[in-house]
């Protein structure tokens, strides 16, 4: 009896994390960047549910009610999730509403327009317009995790010691990650390919790949007759090894570009639609794009 109430004694005595806040954030792998910050403290709510599209995606009350129990929400900003601008605006006063794409050490490129691109990959002087991608660069993953553990620190000093060290722990597998990315695509970055939505300019930036251009540069602008034909032009030169499509495009549109020519479609993922959520999904997301990118632009290699 005596050991098991000295057990409870110093059970007692142990450090104990005090609850976190409640944490909302919109996009599946910040939600994983953030989740990994908040381990053992807390767990972030994801808003957008699978399949949604953060370019168009219409607010739920369920959603609604997420962002107005909140402390705190992390998004990307306006140019991504402009359906969210009105309800932040009336969390001014009760939560932290945090944009990562205006947060120290993140760096921006300019978005580009027209879908094809020249070779030097020329980002044009539309300085006005930004790429809201951000995310898919992995340093810009680590800026946001920097902004990530200095917001929950100011909000929950209690917890302060341990979003440093998880936030430390998220940079390292993110430094890991990189390199390992690099490493994968080092025997085909230079093989041309196009995309069908102008997603990844940043994940192109960072691991040198050869995109040419894209079908469209955002997916509520779907390509007219005359682009599809132009495109069909490009495709038929024997130039692009790979063309890469997204779920929210139709396949009949697929169909339409390649019909009769040797090209190879496969899938890309910027947002991780069929990855579960949680800590380890950026990580995830990031080896399913690059391993799909390997697959389809390694198997053209040959004479």
């Amino acid at each position: 009896m005596r050991i098991f109430l000295l057990a409870l004694f110093f059970l007692g005595a142990a450090p104990a994390l005090a609850a976190g806040p409640k944490v909302v954030v919109t996009l599946k792998p910040v939600h994983s960047l953030v989740s990994g910050v908040m381990a053992g403290i807390g767990q972030p709510h994801l808003l957008l549910a699978a399949g949604a599209d953060p370019h168009s995606h219409a607010m739920r009350p369920s959603e609604a009610r997420a962002l107005a129990a909140a402390d705190a929400v992390f998004w990307i900003g306006p140019t991504l999730e402009g359906y969210l601008q009105k309800p932040l605006a009336s969390l001014a006063a009760k939560a932290r509403v945090v944009a990562l794409s205006d947060g120290p050490g993140v760096i921006l490129l300019p978005a580009r327009e027209g879908g094809i691109w020249r070779q030097d990959h020329d980002h044009g002087q539309h300085e006005h317009s930004r790429d809201p991608h951000i995310w898919l660069d992995p340093r810009n993953a680590q800026a946001m995790v920097g902004q990530v553990v200095t917001v929950l620190a100011q909000l929950d000093p209690g917890n302060d010691g341990a979003y440093r060290r998880n936030g430390v722990r998220v940079i390292a597998g993110l430094v890991a990650l990189e390199a390992e990315i690099a490493r994968q695509l080092a025997s085909v970055r230079a093989l041309p390919y196009m995309v069908l939505h102008d997603a990844y300019q940043y994940f192109e930036a960072r691991f040198y790949t050869n995109a040419l251009g894209a079908i469209a540069v955002a997916p509520d602008r779907k390509p007219g007759a005359r682009r599809i034909a132009a495109i069909r032009q490009r495709l038929a030169q024997g130039k692009v090894r790979c063309l890469f499509r997204e779920a929210q495009f139709a396949a009949n549109l697929v169909d339409t570009l390649t019909a009769g020519l040797d090209v190879r479609v496969a899938g890309l993922d910027p947002i991780g639609r069929d990855i579960a959520a949680g800590p380890d999904a950026y990580g995830r997301i990031l080896r399913q794009l690059s391993g799909s990118m390997e697959n389809c632009l390694s198997y053209s290699i040959g004479p």
